[in-house]
């Protein structure tokens, strides 16, 4: 059906009546998987894997992207550039290891432009004729020269950048405007009937320091031949796909990146090298702050947030009381496992939130600070609840561990006080597999399926369950901790319950034979509730006590 002007104009004015909010003028999580923006929840080459990754430009207009790869922990930058794609473009990419603790390191063959360079760049290192760069530990580590200790309370090592999380950022429209220069941007980047754009160098040179008109993104802060992503200039449009791949074990386990529409209305096209832009520069419908959409229960519920707190609008599509998914475990007769279940639990804003001297920001209590075991962990305190496929069920609200159906994270005390936590930024929950971990909870050994070093271990087969589900809370509003859950107060009061969360159940089923073995992986569900403006949280929001 094509719209008319006239037809757009009373949709709008039926909309302003009923009062009812705008999926298309506020950040939102768009189902169908298109964005401005794109959250890749999980990266990996522990374990023997790789990690591959791509991004697709349906629209015909050029664009410039910013492509961030976070750690684990604390979410601090281990690479960044930027990438420029022409219209209908893909560029792929693959993450993986030289060795079993170096850093982790991106190849591509891809042609499309990246700055730096790349594919092209004959300074970088070569491996299987692919040139490479390696991730970096710059943003947590102290550099020795004055202003540039970035040490944070985790561990500086390479290793570090073995696991995390991606970010994928649209910050403009390349066109091909006056730019003082010999070619527009757009026919720069464009590719020619070869497959290769045609002239990379240029934009390359572009954000280059020099003396001529060379650099002239350099020179304009970005802003010759680009302009704003705004819908009407042909913003968004952008998807991806992810595959971790165990080339040993012949499994691969793929997923699509959450799509974040409706992010940004002005030019956020800054230079590579930096840590801007970020989800925090969120400004949609207008530059002076940005709206959130999200559904709960059937209802579109619209949420305000000033510049300073704008993050707080990404963080509202993905705030959640609770995550629901499924585990399945199997070992042979000799106790060797063949079926194994691990959750990816990643919370994509929560760097800025605990990043800081304290006090932590809400919805979060604790900040990244030091920990006996050097590891560096900012606590999220959780609820557990599992079943299994008869519903039979074990749960954490309990206060001992050795109570009947008691669910922490493994090993535990008996008499302990139960709070399962989640400790970082992405991190992996495994079911049944308590010998990658020793009496501190600290994880020795690497997970079965995704070589986590980032985990904790939840003992099904101590309650008869081999499969079935589980239920993981962030809101209890009897909990002294957790009934504080709340986000920060939108510009009218109203409140989320609960975590910014995503990530998904991954599973792997290992034979004898290679050829016989294989891999899925199924995205987390989750419940949400918003507290209305004046509403006590604890009335507004219930939790339902899971029997």
């Amino acid at each position: 059906m094509k719209k008319n002007a006239l037809t757009n104009a009373v949709i709008a004015g039926i909309a302003g009546v009923a009062g009812i909010a705008s999926v298309a003028n506020a950040v939102n999580l768009n189902p169908d998987g298109l964005g401005q923006v794109l959250i890749y929840p999980y990266y990996t080459v522990n374990g023997g894997n790789q990690t591959l990754v791509s991004v697709v430009n349906t629209t015909e207009f050029g664009k410039a992207v910013k492509v961030r790869f976070v750690e684990g922990r604390n979410s601090r930058e281990v690479l960044d550039f930027n990438l420029y794609l022409s219209p209908y473009d893909v560029w792929t990419g693959g993450v993986f290891s030289l060795t079993a603790t170096g850093a982790a390191n991106l190849t591509t063959n891809d042609n499309s432009c990246t700055v730096p360079a790349i594919k092209t760049n004959t300074t970088l290192p070569v491996n299987n004729g692919l040139r490479y760069v390696a991730f970096r530990n710059y943003q947590y580590n102290n550099l020795g020269v004055a202003g540039y200790n970035f040490s944070d309370a985790g561990p500086n090592g390479l290793d570090r950048t073995r696991e995390g999380h991606l970010e994928m950022i649209e910050m403009g429209i390349v066109l091909n405007a006056a730019n003082g220069y010999a070619e527009g941007s757009l026919d720069a980047i464009t590719h020619d009937g070869s497959g290769v754009p045609d002239n990379c160098p240029q934009v390359v040179a572009a954000w280059a320091v020099s003396s001529g008109s060379a650099d002239y993104w350099s020179e304009s802060n970005g802003a010759a031949d680009v302009v704003a992503p705004t819908v009407e200039n042909g913003g968004g449009g952008l998807f991806g796909s992810a595959a971790i791949v165990d080339f040993a074990n012949g499994t691969q386990l793929t997923y699509s990146p959450d799509a974040i529409d409706g992010f940004t209305v002005t030019r956020l096209h800054k230079a590579p090298g930096t840590t801007s832009p970020s989800l925090a520069d969120a400004n949609f419908p207008t530059a002076s702050g940005a709206d959130a959409t999200v559904f709960d229960n059937g209802s579109l519920i619209q949420t305000s947030h000033s510049p300073a707190n704008a993050i707080d609008a990404v963080s509202a599509v993905y705030m959640h009381d609770a995550i629901f998914n499924e585990s399945a475990v199997l070992n042979d007769s000799t106790g060797t496992p063949i079926l194994a279940s691990e959750w990816v639990v990643t919370f994509p804003t929560k760097n800025r939130y605990v990043d800081k001297p304290a006090p932590a920001i809400l919805p979060f209590q604790n900040i990244f600070a030091g920990s006996p075991d050097g590891a560096g962990k900012a606590p999220v305190d959780i609820r557990i609840s599992l079943y299994n496929r008869e519903e039979n069920n074990g749960s954490s609200d309990c206060l001992d561990s050795s109570e009947d159906g008691c669910v922490d994270f493994s090993p535990s005390l008996p008499g302990q006080v139960i709070t399962p936590q989640l400790y970082w930024e992405a991190q992996v929950v495994t079911f049944d597999q308590p010998s990658a971990f020793d009496a501190t909870f600290a994880i020795t050994g690497e997970t079965l399926v995704l070589g986590s070093k980032l985990a904790a271990n939840v003992q099904v087969g101590d309650y008869g369950f081999t499969e079935g589900w589980m239920k993981m809370r962030f809101w209890d509003d009897s909990d002294p901790t957790m009934s504080l859950h709340l986000s920060r107060p939108d510009a009218i009061g109203q409140r989320y319950t609960g975590m910014p969360v995503t990530g998904f159940w991954a599973e792997n089923t290992q034979t004898t034979s290679v050829l016989a073995n294989f891999a899925g992986i199924w995205r987390h569900k989750a419940s949400r509730c918003v507290v209305p403006s004046g509403a006590v949280a604890a009335s507004a929001c219930p939790t339902t006590l899971v029997p």
